[in-house]
């Protein structure tokens, strides 16, 4: 049998769609459709239902997908193993900026001290939605996506880190209360924020909309995507910013900053890591997993408010997989 078939059955099932498929595989619908067809005549039953909207695994259908899946990660290996002897092993990971400021280089220093046999990586950072299609698309073996609950992981394999929490800062001052804050101190001050499609914006803007505020309503805003400039500009006291708590801990601790919650707002947006189905057997990647949670474990207690952490994360890692 041509692992092709199998490929393209993969692709069906996690595409929902035989034209999606077809895309992906870069082949056409109809060759897509005879493959299918050969499979199931084959083996002499439906693997797919398509009595729905979308395709959908029938039970045995559901059988033959997680061992294709499986054959279909044994040849990755054999060819990655037979074609490259001895060469050291390539990772893309993708996140967003704040992610890779806060945690990447933890990561990449613990996963690479585990393991002698070393890895070339590649890091990407884009927004959540861009690194979803890119993980889909083959771009990426692993993403970190911040979000808040609005993006589609049908056909991925997910864990669930704990939520990030985000927190609005200023600049040091002894005379202002941290923590807790009013809305009309937060609206008195000019707000520096990312652009539409960053989940930090989006979160932002759904908590103003609670409140039936716009960012015109701040005393000025600005507008960009450098998370250096944002912080060197609270630092300097031109302004509030709305970011992860993660990414500026080393100035709270230092006393550079403060850090405000908001009463009513929303503080915690999910925190998903996510790989397609067909590289959950794939050790490596399996190992990197479990050194992201070890590392994000390390800040999921925040001295805001009380988030309860799982201990045994390898474990649930292994679960999860």
């Amino acid at each position: 049998m041509d692992i092709e078939y199998l490929r393209t059955i993969i692709a069906v099932l996690r595409e929902k769609s035989f034209s999606k498929a077809a895309t992906s595989l870069n082949v056409t619908q109809s060759a897509v459709s005879h493959r299918v067809k050969f499979l199931e005549d084959n083996f002499g039953c439906r693997l797919i239902d398509r009595s729905g909207t979308e395709l959908i695994p029938t039970d045995m259908g559901l059988r033959f997908l997680k061992k294709a899946e499986r054959i279909v990660q044994l040849e990755d290996d054999l060819i990655q193993d037979v074609a490259n002897p001895g060469t050291v092993r390539k990772l893309s990971i993708g996140s967003t900026v704040a992610f890779a400021v806060s945690h990447m280089s933890k990561i990449m220093n613990t996963f690479l001290l585990s393991h002698s046999d070393g890895a070339n990586f590649k890091i990407l950072v884009q927004h959540p939605k861009a690194l979803l299609d890119g993980l889909k698309g083959g771009l990426f073996d692993i993403t970190v996506i911040e979000h808040n609950g609005n993006l589609d992981f049908a056909g991925l394999k997910t864990f669930e880190l704990p939520d990030d929490e985000m927190i609005f800062i200023s600049k040091a001052n002894p005379d202002l209360a941290q923590y807790n804050s009013p809305l009309s101190w937060l609206l008195d001050n000019r707000i520096i924020t990312r652009v539409e499609g960053c989940s930090c914006r989006d979160m932002l803007s759904e908590n103003l909309r609670k409140c039936s505020l716009q960012l015109s309503d701040f005393k000025g805003a600005i507008v960009c995507d450098d998370l250096k400039f944002t912080i060197e500009s609270v630092l300097a006291g031109q302004g509030v910013a709305f970011v992860s708590k993660a990414l500026v801990k080393e100035y709270l601790d230092k006393g550079l900053l403060h850090g405000h919650c908001i009463e009513g707002f929303n503080h915690f947006r999910k925190m998903t890591v996510a790989i397609k189905q067909e590289k959950s057997s794939d050790e490596k990647i399996r190992s990197l997993l479990g050194t992201i949670v070890d590392i994000v474990k390390i800040t999921a207690i925040s001295p805001f408010f009380w988030l309860p952490v799982l201990q045994d994360y390898e474990h649930l890692v292994s679960l999860a997989l």
